[in-house]
């Protein structure tokens, strides 16, 4: 749930305000339907929500709104959630989650670089004590006679997948070291394209 909210917050904030029918399009290209677990049919009732709960504020068009015509923005609360979410998927590893930190990569240009490479290091220190912990974690399960042997694996296919991020942590790091890609307060190196705003404006939703 948390990394769907991160996600629909994070792409209002990029477009706003912008259509539901939009968001959904633009969701859909980034595949979230497949390493978000996010059912695109869902994507308009989340944005309901968050506005329900006043994160997003609802923009209607006036005399002759029609359905599906509802605009978003983020509001204040919307903006704090937003960053909170953003800080906590960046900061903390989570091997059964790794859908947070794709969701987080969508959003770390709003963050300062310095911020980042912080967060890089930190995150680089967690998986490397996952890993010293894994041979003793197995010890654990193989000694008890109440678990299944094979209940083991679980820890390695995790522990795969904890080298794997960690190689690309330590790579990813030095690329921003290096000055790769644009955060805040730096000129941006990407944009969203003005006329596929206006497209998405102006589409009709029948």
């Amino acid at each position: 749930m948390s990394t769907t909210r991160l996600l629909l917050l994070g792409i209002v904030r990029i477009f706003q305000p912008a259509y539901g029918y939009q968001l959904r399009r633009e969701l859909l290209t980034w595949n979230v339907q497949d390493w978000a677990n996010i059912n695109p049919g869902s994507i308009y009732t989340g944005l309901r929500t968050l506005a329900k709960h006043g994160y997003l504020a609802e923009l209607e068009e006036g005399p002759g709104h029609r359905p599906g015509r509802t605009s978003y923005k983020l509001t204040q609360d919307g903006e704090t959630e937003f960053y909170s979410l953003l800080r906590q998927h960046l900061w903390t590893v989570d091997g059964f989650h790794p859908d947070r930190m794709q969701a987080a990569l969508s959003f770390l240009w709003t963050l300062q670089r310095d911020e980042v490479l912080t967060a890089m290091e930190n995150r680089i220190t967690q998986i490397e004590a996952r890993l010293a912990a894994a041979p003793f974690n197995e010890r654990q399960i193989q000694a008890d006679p109440g678990t299944p042997n094979q209940v083991v694996e679980m820890l390695r296919i995790t522990a795969a997948r904890d080298r794997g991020e960690l190689a690309w942590t330590c790579e990813f790091r030095d690329r921003i070291a290096n000055g790769e890609y644009s955060f805040a307060g730096e000129p941006p190196d990407w944009n969203p394209d003005p006329a596929l705003i206006a497209e998405w404006r102006d589409r009709p939703t029948s």
